[in-house]
């Protein structure tokens, strides 16, 4: 007989101190010498002119993700900005985008002067819904925002295949899901301009800062003269160069110390991937073998079921237990899980408000009128949306995804850890009818 779950009286199954084998992101004595090494030779101030941290990142990016240009950024939001003013997004354009996301996909828009137009997700993937995409498409669509979710991949063959056929372009937000693929490419190359994140707890860190990336000569030059022009001289193109000495935005430059620490890190970044990789592949293979536990059944573009980091449950198995009390009852054997359920995500610094930007009082207002706001700064080139008449039934969905548990993510070699992991899962399982007997 399996041991006693620890919530009815048993000991933990996960004993190990995680916190070493969850640390993300790992920093070494490597990226202390790099950054002291800046001051003491007083060069934390850097212009792009010949070698140096910053074009050493952009050449490590490129050549990573395979594609033609890179240009580093202050942070990643700045990067999307560049790559929507890159594709040609200007005021009064429409750009689709999710609205269950961090509100920094959508501040680039309205940084553009463009209006957000929010769309729809799946319930499986939560990455935007392209059939929702379409049915969202007007004269005035300028490009389509995507963002692939925490290592999963929205359905870039639909969004490309819609974008073709109505003229848009494409900007994948790929702030949290570097080094996934979708069909073998590298998240960030299939679109026409991308942007990573380099902020601490993203898959590439170096504690703020982003990238923008295009493989698009066009887009490269037009991008260039948002926030970059010490580097405008050397452009191919006359139209593009004249514009040197000026730029149409603030100074985007990543900071000297930010790209110093970003290389060292990216010398280590595939290696420590496949790492996390490997690890998500163990455990969620070991769970998925128990009964009443499977892989999420996702499309077949995805580079493997396990790297989401999900794994479904099935209560008619599980004694038909809830979500909530087998969370419990798995974090009382010591296993970090989660549910990824959208009543659990919170939009940042406000008062608990759901990860649903189309019902953020910028968009719907309040009884101070704060959506004036917004079309005050969008101007009169503008198509004023009533954002009251949006109706997105899977982003408002609170149980969405459903029979879902989100993994944590082991950083470091963890083979004794994720055996603990399925212990305490088999522990669960094998129980879950006493564990729903005993709680209403």
């Amino acid at each position: 007989m399996t041991e006693q779950p620890a919530t009815l009286g048993g000991a933990p199954a996960v004993t190990i101190d995680q916190a070493h084998y969850s640390q993300w992101p790992i920093y070494t004595e490597e990226e202390a010498q790099v950054a002291a090494d800046l001051i003491r030779n007083h060069a934390l101030s850097s212009a792009i002119d010949g070698p140096g941290p910053i074009t050493e990142l952009e050449r490590r990016v490129a050549d990573t993700w395979g594609v033609q240009h890179a240009i580093a950024h202050s942070s990643g939001t700045t990067a999307l900005h560049t790559a929507l003013f890159g594709v040609g997004v200007v005021p009064g354009d429409e750009v689709i985008t999710q609205s269950a996301v961090h509100p920094f996909n959508c501040l680039p828009i309205i940084g553009c002067g463009a209006v957000p137009i929010f769309a729809d997700i799946d319930p499986l993937t939560t990455t935007l819904d392209p059939a929702d995409v379409e049915r969202k498409i007007t004269p005035r669509t300028r490009a389509i925002m995507v963002v692939h979710w925490k290592g999963i991949p929205a359905d870039m063959d639909a969004i490309m295949d819609i974008a073709r056929r109505h003229g848009l372009k494409v900007v994948e937000d790929n702030a949290v899901s570097q080094g996934t693929t979708h069909r073998g490419r590298m998240l960030g190359t299939i679109g026409d301009a991308s942007a990573i994140s380099f902020q601490d707890g993203k898959l590439t860190s170096a504690g703020e800062g982003g990238v923008f990336m295009t493989d698009s000569d066009e887009v490269f030059q037009r991008a260039a003269t948002l926030g970059h022009y010490e580097r405008l001289k050397e452009l191919p193109d006359p139209k593009w160069r004249a514009v040197s000495g000026f730029s149409f935005g603030e100074k985007y430059r990543m900071a000297t110390i930010t790209a110093a620490i970003g290389v060292v890190q990216m010398k280590h970044w595939r290696k420590r991937l496949d790492v996390r990789h490997a690890n998500a592949a163990k455990l969620g293979r070991a769970i998925a073998e128990i009964d009443g536990f499977s892989v999420p059944d996702y499309p077949d573009y995805f580079p493997s079921p396990y790297q989401s980091g999900r794994i479904l449950f099935h209560p008619d198995r599980l004694g038909g237990i809830s979500r909530d009390r087998l969370i419990e009852a798995l974090n009382a054997e010591g296993a970090n899980v989660r549910s990824p359920a959208r009543r659990d995500s919170r939009i940042p610094h406000t008062d608990g408000l759901w990860r649903m930007l189309h019902k953020h009082p910028v968009f719907t207002g309040n009884e101070h009128g704060t959506e004036d706001i917004l079309w005050e700064v969008l101007g009169p080139n503008a198509t004023k949306i009533d954002y009251k008449d949006v109706v997105l039934p899977v982003t408002e969905d609170p149980e969405i995804p459903y029979d879902t548990i989100e993994l944590p993510s082991f950083t470091r070699p963890a083979d004794d850890l994720i055996d603990q992991y399925a212990k305490a899962f088999d522990k669960v399982a094998t129980h879950a009818h006493r564990l729903t007997a005993t709680r209403a």
